[in-house]
């Protein structure tokens, strides 16, 4: 299994679910990127109409193959909290470069604001005292291609002891806190040069082991250190 990957365990919750992180050696069946992925039940609906790709929309069923160019971030390269990656995105209408820089805040969570999420008490309980890291990312258009409402890419956030932070994330419900939106998809505007918009992905755990590290490991930049886009403090 890879080391760099270790698997996540999860709380599920009416309208969100508390991600609780932790490491183990002896992992359980895992997909083919190294992560855990949680299943939801589902329930039986009704046939749908096949979705079709449009001409406006040439990925709305399909992914484009994502090209390395001398415009982009190399693999591997690693950064500072706050420096701009450059890599190769596509929205449904296009593919094209978009920009991403990350800092990371370490906030005291507190109990209004927990009280304010939409969680069981015993998922709430999970998170008293403990501290928020506010996973801030600014996303630029660098090219200007039609990136309009494309989907914020996940990071990979690493803490100081090497293992992983709780994740907080939605299901059907905003997980924001004073100092941290998720703003999951990019505005309709985010279509011309230049255009920015920025999310927050909030996670937690205790203040003696911080997030030190994000990574981004979407194709090109493989699932592993040696080819991942890193910031660092």
């Amino acid at each position: 299994m890879n080391q760099y990957r270790r698997r996540h365990s999860a709380l599920a919750v009416t309208a969100l679910a508390l991600a609780l992180a932790g490491c183990s050696a002896d992992a359980e069946p895992q997909p083919p990127n190294g992560r855990q992925s949680a299943t939801v039940p589902l329930t039986s609906a009704p046939p749908s109409a096949p979705v079709t790709t449009t001409p406006d929309k040439p990925y709305l069923t399909t992914s484009p193959a994502l090209e390395l160019t001398d415009a982009t971030t190399k693999p591997g390269t690693k950064l500072k909290f706050g420096e701009q990656a450059v890599v190769p995105f596509n929205s449904t209408y296009a593919k094209g470069l978009l920009g991403i820089s990350v800092t990371v805040d370490v906030v005291k969570a507190a109990d209004a604001d927990i009280d304010n999420l939409k969680l069981k008490d015993e998922d709430k309980k999970q998170l008293r005292g403990k501290m928020f890291f506010f996973v801030h990312k600014v996303l630029t258009n660098v090219d200007g291609v039609n990136l309009a409402e494309v989907q914020a890419p996940s990071l990979w956030a690493t803490t100081k002891s090497g293992g992983f932070p709780g994740t907080v994330f939605g299901i059907g419900a905003k997980t924001d806190v004073p100092g941290c939106t998720d703003n999951d998809f990019a505005p309709k505007d985010f279509s011309v040069k230049g255009a920015k918009y920025e999310t927050c992905d909030l996670m937690f755990g205790v203040a003696a082991d911080p997030v030190v590290s994000v990574a981004y490991s979407k194709s090109p930049y493989e699932d592993k250190p040696s080819r991942n886009v890193t910031w660092r403090r």
